[in-house]
């Protein structure tokens, strides 16, 4: 669960020490003398382990798929962190890879809806229409256009930020590639009917070997999720793994 819900989340739900870290980094951050790109390029220096976490769980899980054809999928932009890390990644390991596209799907706007199987003994207090609302659309489309700066093969795009309600535009978008091969999933919607029409668009669309990540799996906060992958893939059904370092994100292989 990315660190911009950790912090959402009321207080009851922080531990102390992680509510004094946040206060402390900030002000580290904000008061140290170097400069902002100095404090960008000594990232570790303020960034929380559960960050760096992460971080080494999208580069653990990308490179399972680095050998597997197809494109990165990304149900959830949020603030764009996960996005260009999926790109950054492509960039660095595979750098002639121009047909690994990195699609990222969002309202960026919040929820626009929440079902009943996403509020049925929830414990969260995030299950509610606008909960979640990332960056603006035009501040991560910014980012990207720093990215493709300094990258191989920058005249290829390589990121597309898709901007509504998931439920429909995942569906648009399929139909309107049809040459869409998926090697990643990567679902962090947290609710269940975004969640659904991910899995029920993209699965037929995974070769052998490709990889499903779930964000909010057995977290009861965002129950909907859960819901959503046993009615369409069935717990029962596929070996679910985890990393040691990482409490939230597991993830499937498609086999």
């Amino acid at each position: 669960m990315s660190d911009i819900k950790n912090l959402s989340r009321e207080p009851k739900n922080q531990s102390k020490s992680d509510l004094t870290q946040f206060s402390a980094t900030e002000n580290l951050f904000l008061n140290g003398n170097d400069s902002l790109i100095d404090k960008i390029d000594a990232f570790p220096k303020y960034s929380s382990r559960q960050s760096i976490a992460k971080f080494l769980t999208k580069y653990e899980i990308f490179k399972k798929i680095i050998n597997i054809n197809g494109s990165i999928i990304e149900g959830g932009v949020l603030h764009g962190g996960g996005t260009l890390a999926w790109a950054k990644l492509s960039s660095i390991l595979e750098p002639t890879n121009h047909t690994r596209k990195i699609i990222g799907f969002d309202t960026f706007d919040g929820f626009p809806s929440v079902s009943e199987k996403d509020t049925q003994d929830s414990d969260g207090s995030l299950n509610k229409i606008g909960a979640l609302k990332g960056s603006h659309f035009n501040e991560v489309e910014s980012a990207v256009e720093v990215y493709d700066l300094n990258r191989p093969l920058s005249h290829i795009p390589k990121v597309e930020l898709i901007k509504g309600d998931i439920c429909e535009t995942v569906v648009n978008f399929a139909e309107k590639n049809p040459h869409l091969v998926v090697s990643l999933l990567y679902l962090d919607v947290d609710l269940y009917e975004p969640t659904k029409v991910l899995l029920e668009t993209f699965i037929s669309r995974m070769p052998k070997g490709a990889v499903v990540v779930f964000d909010e799996l057995n977290a009861k906060m965002f129950p909907g999720e859960t819901c959503a992958v046993d009615e369409i893939l069935g717990i029962s059904n596929i070996k679910i793994e985890r990393f040691s370092f990482d409490s939230y994100v597991s993830y499937a292989t498609i086999c």
